[in-house]
């Protein structure tokens, strides 16, 4: 595939650095109620697929706002009209953010109990049983003599 490359913020008059970022804005914000939307239907294996993409739109939203952190100048001769729709995108994005990072935890919480009440059950009838044997003493007799062994990675 041959993609052109992205010319670097200072080289684009103010009004189409505006526009770029607001295009990446938009899509980002796309991608991100799709993230949301598959972890409210319980299908987050299907959020794999959208990874790549928001990555780089991701990456290329943060190099742009870097820059115009940096050098403000690069974004003065833009239309106020355009400027001013793309702060209102911005604050949406960091709403829809907001709602994906819950939506994020939430799956993560109900994962994590999923395995803990998993574990316990295998734990618990691999377990051995204590109580009274035939002559009146304790034993213990065991099912198996291995625990059960399940490894929660944290990272989501």
């Amino acid at each position: 595939m041959n993609e052109q490359p992205r010319p670097a913020p200072g080289n684009i008059p103010a009004a189409a650095l505006v526009d770029r970022i607001l295009g990446v804005t938009e899509a980002l914000i796309a991608i991100v109620q799709r993230e949301t939307a598959l972890l409210q239907a319980c299908e987050p294996m299907k959020i794999v697929d959208l990874q790549p993409e928001k990555t780089r739109l991701a990456n290329e939203y943060a190099m742009d706002i870097k820059a115009i952190q940096l050098r403000p100048e690069l974004i003065d001769r833009a239309p106020s009209e355009r400027v001013a729709r793309l702060k209102i995108e911005m604050a949406r994005l960091h709403s829809v953010l907001d709602l994906n990072g819950r939506a994020l935890a939430a799956s993560k919480s109900v994962s994590e109990r999923i395995l803990k009440s998993v574990a316990d059950v295998l734990n618990d009838q691999r377990a051995p049983t204590v109580g009274y044997g035939r002559d009146a003493n304790l034993s213990r007799q065991s099912a198996s003599s291995r625990n059960a062994a399940i490894a929660l990675d944290s990272r989501v």
